[in-house]
């Protein structure tokens, strides 16, 4: 019975193997086939010969927009405002010009724009840029959303590789982990030469689930991008769901003027209009030319009052919205404005707890390479009880060689000097509790003028003049003892940048200022600092940087009381993820900043979208980036204070975790918080 049973089984062996056995070179062909098609895929766009001149296209998109639930918070998001009340469904159109070159988009001009969204405004903006995604790229959607069809991403994804002709082949495509930044889907791939014929996939990024089915071009470097994109998106936020769909047509036979710019012209619409309309977005239009044409509708809105009119549509545009446009006879004149009340732009730190953050960006453009900007950026720090501003003015006079003049007006930290208090103690009657009174805090309000041109593309050079005026914080105790109670000091400074490399690599820099006693300004010293700083970015979305640098004084007069260094400093308004978090000191006490006559510094990160909490199962598919940190410092009594640190961000927040030593001893633990809701849109 058991010799049965084993000739059985190798008889059920042999005969599934004798396929393999009678013909193996047509399975290895089979298996070396399938490799060579997807190789193919990964490397058909190095294949492509970049275009000589510029490439104008035209792009037509149409919407439809659909409410299916929404709440005030609805208001508060960026582009959503205008939606908010009102209709739950809006269609409209646009017509816009594409300019092209190095196979990047250089320029868009929106040439027409209609539909029902009052006074043709925008909703959920961030979604045109799913409109042209870049298959063959690295990432997909505008550094978001890892290919799989790019060979850095290949490590990300499994592949099945299905025959559907001689000629075609289908891949379907899936993430080895669940990830924010990683796709799921299928493309239909001319196996010869490896193009994308047609690509469907599915995804969620930034509170969107979102289908994408595009339709490559046909031939050359049309091929690398869609014919049509059709998009189906969901939106959900804290009980509200908009559902949204977009289709896009692109290399269209009409071209239209530049001097055409977001005309709402629906005539114009109909006659470059590439395919007709579908019935449910005839239908809104339909709807809304009847509301318009209405009697009692025009007399309702003649009536409608004062404070309706102005308060919603003023508070919606200036207060909760972002505000921005353009001014001039040729809008040669640009301005932004950030939300005036946004949740959304507050931060958090142990050391400065809650932040409010308000910035404004205008910018007038003479000719291409001269122009003018102007910025205000402001923040409180509601527990130290201050509030911070800059104010940067910048005039281009060479663009080419990144010559500009500069002017910078804001206040610095509060920062100490315990000898002038020494010098009151000394110097005045013991019957006063010096003590008791807040002397070692001053106010620091700076004025900086900066010339800045580019020898080459490797060499830079920056003089400057930098005015400082320090106010006592507690007045009282200095005009008890007969001191002044502001202190002032001038000094002309001197930058002097390096790059080996050109833009693209790491960069030097020295930095010389010198003191001078003029007029009420009467501090001389003498000041150098050296600073190295490299950002390398790799793919995948993963980067590392570093910042190596330090500085000294040479000399200092008796009535230099005050240290202050350019590259050594805290940032007073913080920003979100991307601004400067790899290059701070996050749990540092703001006086070390002025309390040493040297410092040496170093700062180191990396981050990828694919690293600790990613791996973890529904956690890490809301990952977008980690981030590991050490920052190392020297000064006088710190030898050394070292932080250690892990950071993320997600579509909701971002957040750092930070463990400091001081002279090898536990110093501290602390975070940072910062809202990235909707940072994008």
């Amino acid at each position: 019975m058991y010799i049965c049973i084993v000739k059985i089984r190798a008889a059920i062996i042999l005969s599934l193997m004798m396929p393999l056995l009678a013909n193996p070179s047509e399975v290895h062909a089979q298996i070396e086939s399938d490799s060579l098609i997807l190789k193919r895929v990964l490397t058909y766009r190095q294949n492509m010969p970049v275009p000589l001149d510029s490439i104008r296209t035209n792009a037509y998109v149409r919407y439809h927009f659909k409410t299916e639930k929404r709440n005030f918070m609805l208001m508060a998001i960026p582009s959503m405002y205008v939606i908010s009340r009102g209709r739950r469904e809006y269609a409209g159109e646009s017509y816009s010009s594409i300019y092209i070159e190095n196979n990047m988009i250089k320029s868009v001009v929106r040439n027409l724009n209609t539909g029902t969204i009052p006074h043709h405004k925008n909703a959920m903006d961030i979604m045109m840029k799913y409109l042209m995604p870049d298959i063959y790229g690295v990432t997909m959607l505008d550094n978001q959303l890892l290919s799989p069809f790019n060979a850095y991403n290949v490590k990300l994804y499994r592949y099945d590789i299905t025959r559907l002709t001689d000629t075609t082949v289908e891949i379907l495509f899936r993430p080895k982990r669940h990830n924010t930044q990683l796709i799921n889907g299928s493309a239909i791939v001319d196996a010869g030469s490896g193009k994308i014929i047609r690509i469907g996939f599915d995804g969620e990024y930034d509170m969107v689930n979102f289908h994408i089915d595009a339709i490559m071009g046909k031939d050359g470097f049309h091929s690398l991008m869609p014919k049509t994109c059709d998009i189906d998106a969901t939106f959900h936020f804290i009980g509200n769901k908009i559902k949204a769909s977009y289709r896009s047509v692109y290399d269209n036979p009409m071209f239209l003027p530049d001097s055409i710019v977001n005309s709402h012209d629906r005539h114009l619409m109909a006659e470059v209009r590439p395919e007709p309309l579908p019935e449910n977005i005839r239908a809104i239009y339909h709807r809304d030319d009847s509301v318009r044409n209405t009697v009692d509708t025009v007399k309702i809105k003649k009536e409608e009052s004062v404070w309706k009119k102005v308060l919603w549509n003023s508070f919606g545009d200036y207060v909760i919205n972002r505000t921005n446009g353009n001014f001039g006879a040729n809008k040669q004149g640009a301005f932004r404005i950030s939300p005036i009340l946004n949740p959304l732009y507050l931060s958090y730190s142990g050391r400065r707890g809650i932040t409010y953050r308000f910035k404004l960006n205008g910018s007038y453009k003479f000719t291409l390479n001269k122009d003018i900007s102007i910025g205000f950026n402001g923040g409180y720090s509601f527990k130290q009880r201050q509030f911070y501003f800059n104010v940067p003015i910048r005039f281009n006079y060479n663009k080419r060689r990144n010559g500009y003049i500069g002017i910078e007006v804001g206040n610095g930290n509060r920062i100490t000097n315990s000898s002038i208090v020494d010098q009151v103690k000394n110097e005045t009657l013991d019957s006063i509790d010096w003590d008791k009174m807040n002397l070692d805090y001053f106010k620091d309000l700076h004025l900086k003028f900066v010339c800045n041109y580019d020898l080459s593309a490797k060499w830079s050079l920056q003089p400057g003049l930098v005015f400082h005026r320090r106010s006592a914080v507690d007045k009282a105790g200095f005009i008890l003892a007969d001191r002044p109670v502001e202190y002032y000091s001038c000094a002309p400074s001197m930058q002097i940048q390096f790059r080996p490399s050109g833009w693209g690599g790491p960069v030097i820099t020295t930095d010389y200022e010198r003191g001078l006693n003029i007029g009420k300004a009467d501090m001389e010293y003498e000041r150098f600092e050296f600073d190295f700083s490299w950002r390398r970015q790799f793919h995948s979305l993963r980067g590392f940087s570093m910042r190596f640098g330090g500085g000294f004084y040479t000399s200092k007069s008796p009535n230099s009381y005050f240290l202050d260094y350019t590259n050594f400093r805290e940032e007073n308004i913080p920003g979100g993820w991307n601004d400067d978090w790899t290059g701070e000191f996050q749990l540092l006490n703001s006086n070390w900043y002025n309390a040493s006559e040297y410092y040496m510094r170093g700062n180191v990160s990396y981050e990828s979208p694919l690293m600790v909490l990613s791996r973890i199962p529904y956690v890490g598919r809301m990952m977008e980036i980690e981030r590991i940190y050490m920052n190392v410092l020297f000064v006088e009594h710190l030898h050394p204070y070292i932080e250690y640190g892990y950071g993320f961000t997600n579509r909701f927040f971002s957040m750092g975790i930070f463990m400091a030593t001081r002279n090898e001893k536990f110093d501290g633990f602390g975070c940072r918080f910062g809202f990235e809701l909707f940072k994008d849109w």
